[in-house]
């Protein structure tokens, strides 16, 4: 008997058995995964509202703003989606105002305002923003901090830092206070602001490794060596070929697995069945291009990898709160 993980020949939208709703999945999967430091996370209702443009990709490449040594951005977002993806640099968010969804090795965390959330370099990890959101976006190249820390590789900080927990802890407000600055000058950014920035950011980091550090027994990773290597490479592969039709069978056999193991191992591991991670990719890529381009609906459609137009609509409302169409008029 075939899994139900793996029912359907071709990952597109050709058999109404693929018709699945991610938006059903996700809040599945929060329900289901306990979050580590925030055992009591609530199941979470996704708003159905417009979002705005995803533009990171599964393997992101990362470049500094100018005059920083480091990417650093302050932004709004409105049910954003950015699926599963991986990158070297260590990644901050900070939630200014709002809520956002994280999932991260497969561990599920909810923040909130004042909310510090870190991405280790390498870990494969997704977002979604809920309702209106500000976020505070922080990433620092792997070679910044292998340079002054030979060895890096083998650290791993702290992720999650409730505003509430450390609300009275003047370590974490000190650090805190840091980032914060980092957006003032950001923002204003008068004539030199990059040479206090980059002093802000030395104190920040410093505070950063020398309190939340993980002591070696609690640094090692749930996921083998083996494991996320393949991961890394599979979603790789979706993102260089989800505009194709892309079947289970070749995927497999591209891998060197069978195929019903490989609707086994990909969900257990990322949370989603192949197929919903494929129409995540697809569908972020589709409103990018719907909010930066002129091209028809139906030509961006079919350019990553949709055939089916009324399917199309479906599951971009389900995701965005709205019809492709409504998009493009704003």
């Amino acid at each position: 008997m075939k899994s139900p993980l793996c029912s359907g020949a071709r990952l597109g939208t050709r058999k109404s058995g693929n018709r699945l709703s991610l938006t059903r999945t996700l809040r599945r999967h929060t329900d289901r995964r306990k979050a580590r430091q925030n055992p009591r996370m609530p199941q979470i209702n996704f708003p159905q509202k417009k979002g705005i443009p995803t533009t990171m990709t599964t393997h992101e490449i990362i470049t500094s703003k100018p005059k920083l040594p480091v990417y650093f951005d302050i932004y709004q977002s409105d049910n954003q989606l950015v699926p599963s993806h991986w990158h070297a640099h260590v990644e901050i968010l900070y939630i200014s105002s709002g809520s956002m969804h994280v999932i991260c090795r497969e561990e599920s965390f909810l923040l909130h305002t004042g909310d510090i959330f870190l991405v280790n370099s390498g870990d494969i990890h997704y977002t979604r923003t809920i309702g209106r959101t500000e976020t505070y976006l922080l990433q620092i190249p792997f070679d910044f901090f292998n340079q002054m820390l030979p060895g890096f590789a083998s650290i791993r900080f702290q992720e999650y830092f409730s505003a509430e927990k450390y609300k009275n802890d003047p370590v974490f407000c000190e650090m805190r206070d840091h980032l914060l600055t980092m957006g003032y000058l950001y923002k204003n950014e008068k004539n030199g602001y990059q040479f206090l920035f980059g002093s802000h950011l030395h104190h920040f980091l410093y505070i950063l490794y020398t309190s939340y550090v993980l002591p070696q027994s609690q640094s090692t990773v749930s996921q083998d060596t083996k494991t996320l290597t393949r991961l890394k490479d599979i979603i790789t592969y979706v993102e260089r070929h989800y505009m194709e039709p892309l079947s289970l069978s070749d995927i497999s056999d591209r891998f060197a697995l069978n195929p019903e193991y490989f609707c086994r191992f990909f969900k257990k591991n990322m949370g989603f069945t192949f197929l919903e991670y494929v129409n995540m990719v697809r569908l972020s890529h589709i409103y990018s291009d719907l909010m930066q381009t002129g091209d028809s609906i139906t030509q961006i459609m079919e350019r990553h990898g949709f055939i089916n137009y009324k399917v199309f609509n479906r599951m971009f409302k389900e995701v965005y709160g709205c019809l492709p169409s409504k998009v493009r008029h704003q």
